[in-house]
């Protein structure tokens, strides 16, 4: 069977994990895998250096309605005519990813969106598909919590996910958190075709990545406590949350550092680094772009931080840590408790309780014994649930079924 895997995305992580470890650890040898992105989408080169099975690369150059008319004057009036303009661009792109989609003969389509309603041309994959292709209805897998659309969209969006659900055998996520979180799309919620399956991990050995000293990198000692975080710049990944703990946690533990590693546009880096500035932790905190060195990252790791405050489906970078024993402290935000039990690998905290946050840090910090105990227990729970052949398989029996019914 050639599966055909389309997705629209504009930023590295983890989508680029997910695709990786998907095709990876895919089941049946048989089988082949052909990826259709946007050209401009910064993971496919990561995807491409980290596939070990045969897999073709397409980069399209399709217009879609993010990519354009995004700057200036005309990204005003694009917001004024958007109630429109956007789903011009979703018949358009319907019909110019016809041919594309079918170029290369698959015989099974699955849309990898990073939410929903997410990318446009993802939901216009789907009924390309579904209209032209003749072939079993897609799958639209989708990575973050469903959002309810403005009432400027919502006789549009009613529409679309009408004609989507029409074309399309189930929508699968990756928690029960972003599950049901499809409820605020009732005439998807009320086909009752949604389920999830937790995302998976391969562990990456060490010795394969680069051999980099983060700690010499940064300028701090291999006994030094180092905390960190891995996320976008985004505002909802809450980094001021994550400074006003670790303020807290340098007046007990005052030589511990935080690295942070993500994608970031340059406005969202900007306003971290005034974080950083205003809580004047200019010594301590040290901010980066992404990178892909993650075992090596944590390698030298203590503490894996993930303070998000919203939109949270899942949080890969917490299997990330548990695959590598390295103890986690998280917030109760959308999936993550899902991944982050209590005392199993770590802890999980509101997001608005920067005191129990700070100090689980300090008390992992402080207690060698305790960070070695939450890290066992957290590889132990990461093999239990979340590797990658289990979710690999799980995808495939839920395709071969869809094929087959």
């Amino acid at each position: 069977m050639r599966i055909l895997l389309f997705t629209e995305i504009y930023d590295c992580g983890g989508v680029d994990t997910f695709i990786i470890n998907l095709i990876n650890h895919w089941p049946r040898d048989e089988d082949s895998f052909v990826i259709i992105a946007n050209e401009n989408y910064p993971g496919l080169q990561i995807i491409e250096d980290n596939v070990s099975r045969p897999c073709e690369i397409v980069r399209h150059n399709v217009p879609v309605y993010a990519n354009c008319f995004s700057k200036g004057l005309l990204k005003t009036i694009r917001k004024f005519l958007s109630p429109v303009l956007r789903y011009v661009f979703i018949i358009y792109n319907i019909l110019a990813l016809r041919k594309i989609l079918l170029c290369k003969n698959p015989d099974f389509l699955m849309v990898i969106n990073g939410g929903y309603p997410g990318g446009d041309s993802c939901r216009a994959a789907g009924l390309a598909w579904g209209i032209f292709s003749r072939k079993p209805y897609s799958i639209h897998n989708f990575h973050n919590l469903v959002m309810r659309p403005p009432w400027y969209f919502r006789l549009q969006e009613y529409l679309i996910d009408i004609a989507l659900c029409r074309f399309t055998s189930h929508f699968v996520t990756v928690s029960r958190a972003a599950a049901d979180s499809i409820c605020l799309r009732p005439t998807i919620n009320n086909k009752n075709v949604t389920t999830y399956i937790h995302n998976g991990l391969d562990i990456m050995p060490i010795q394969q990545q680069p051999q980099i000293n983060i700690r010499q990198e940064i300028g701090i000692s291999p006994s030094t406590p180092l905390c960190l975080t891995l996320c976008t710049y985004e505002p909802r990944k809450g980094h001021y949350f994550l400074f006003k703990a670790f303020r807290k946690v340098l007046e007990k533990v005052p030589d511990t550092h935080l690295l942070i590693c993500g994608y970031g546009f340059p406005h969202e880096i900007s306003l971290v680094q005034k974080y950083v500035q205003d809580f004047q932790l200019e010594n301590h905190v040290h901010l980066m772009d992404f990178r892909k060195d993650i075992s090596n990252l944590l390698s030298h790791a203590n503490i894996l931080l993930v303070p998000s405050q919203a939109y949270e489906s899942f949080g890969f970078t917490s299997i990330e840590a548990m695959a590598h024993k390295v103890p986690v402290v998280a917030t109760n935000v959308g999936g993550i408790p899902e991944v982050v039990a209590n005392d199993d690998g770590g802890y999980c905290v509101e997001k608005t309780d920067v005191c129990l946050f700070a100090d689980h840090i300090i008390k992992l910090l402080l207690d060698k014994d305790l960070r070695k105990e939450q890290g066992e227990k957290g590889f132990q729970r990461h093999q239990k649930f979340f590797t990658a052949e289990k979710m690999a398989q799980d995808y495939a029996e839920l395709i071969i079924n869809n094929v087959l019914s």
